[in-house]
């Protein structure tokens, strides 16, 4: 099968440079000098499952150009970049084209669906630390790497074809998983990622801050329960203690981590703050629920 990954950062780089290394047909959109480093000297991954993968013929582009169709595109950009690549993922679609957003939001594959009706759109999450370390390089941090997906609604997809993909995902030493809710699971993803983010922002500490220091973990516990609220409202009945399992997550990250939207906010560049805070303000309003720990970082935000 033929696999297009639309956006080339710390998860697509990851996810495209061990299916590539692997042998499957892979392209890459990217931009800039990333996408440059990449045209002249191909990709070069630092994956802490694998060593260094150097990929040193890459099929890469920054998608204004033919570059064909595809079987299953992985959408793996920022959520505020979801209307910039709809015209990409348009043009490099076919009859049974499979496309597999996953980003740290609630709402991408809904996004898609609604702008593209004509294409077989899923939703996913994805659990992988990585980053871009210089043009044409992908650092991987720790060894979790997992890619969850599946259809918005029972009977969608074809379920051969999507086991197939997730065939060709653990072949490349990717833990993969077909699931029947996926609801359930992006939610499961977006419910650490979301408090994480958003505290690490408004106060601009890292990860060991919020381990360690009472304050910010009674605030981040205080996120999830209100976005145990938001589970309900959204009709996603949670299997596991939402506080008690993202704890443990919390207390085994490395302290000196920070959230990517926080360095995004620090350095002044856009951001997924409305993805990832301020989308959880407008549900609990069109709901008629308080949420006040993410209305006051929201409105610290200019929400």
């Amino acid at each position: 099968m033929k696999y297009l990954i639309v956006g080339t950062g710390g998860t697509g780089g990851c996810l495209g440079g061990y299916m590539s290394s692997c042998g499957k047909d892979v392209t890459f959109i990217a931009r800039g000098a990333h996408l440059k480093a990449m045209e002249q000297n191909g990709l070069i991954i630092h994956s802490s499952r694998k060593g260094k993968i150097n990929l040193k013929d890459v099929k890469c582009s920054n998608g204004s150009d033919d570059i064909g169709t595809f079987d299953v595109i992985f959408v793996c950009v920022k959520g505020y970049s979801i209307d910039e690549i709809i015209p990409i993922v348009k043009k490099a679609s076919k009859d049974k084209t499979v496309v597999i957003p996953i980003l740290n939001t609630l709402t991408a594959g809904q996004k898609l669906k609604k702008a593209l009706p004509k294409v077989n759109v899923l939703d996913g999450c994805i659990y992988v630390s990585g980053y871009v370390s210089a043009p044409g390089e992908i650092t991987q941090g720790e060894m979790l790497f997992r890619v969850v997906f599946g259809p918005m609604e029972s009977g969608e997809s074809d379920i051969k074809l999507l086991r197939k993909i997730e065939k060709d995902l653990k072949e490349c030493q990717i833990d993969a998983i077909v699931s029947d809710n996926i609801k359930k699971d992006t939610f499961k993803k977006f419910s650490f990622t979301s408090p994480l983010a958003s505290i690490g922002a408004y106060f601009d500490i890292n990860v060991g801050k919020i381990q360690k220091e009472k304050k910010y973990r009674d605030m981040f516990i205080d996120l999830l329960k209100e976005l145990e609220q938001i589970a309900k409202i959204l009709n996603i009945k949670l299997t596991w203690d939402l506080v008690e399992e993202n704890l443990k997550i919390l207390d085994g990250l490395d302290p000196n981590i920070t959230a990517s939207m926080q360095k995004d906010i620090k350095r002044g560049r856009q951001s997924e703050k409305d993805e990832l805070i301020f989308d959880i303000v407008r549900i609990a309003e069109k709901n008629g629920i308080e949420v006040p720990c993410y209305r006051k970082i929201a409105q610290h935000f200019d929400y």
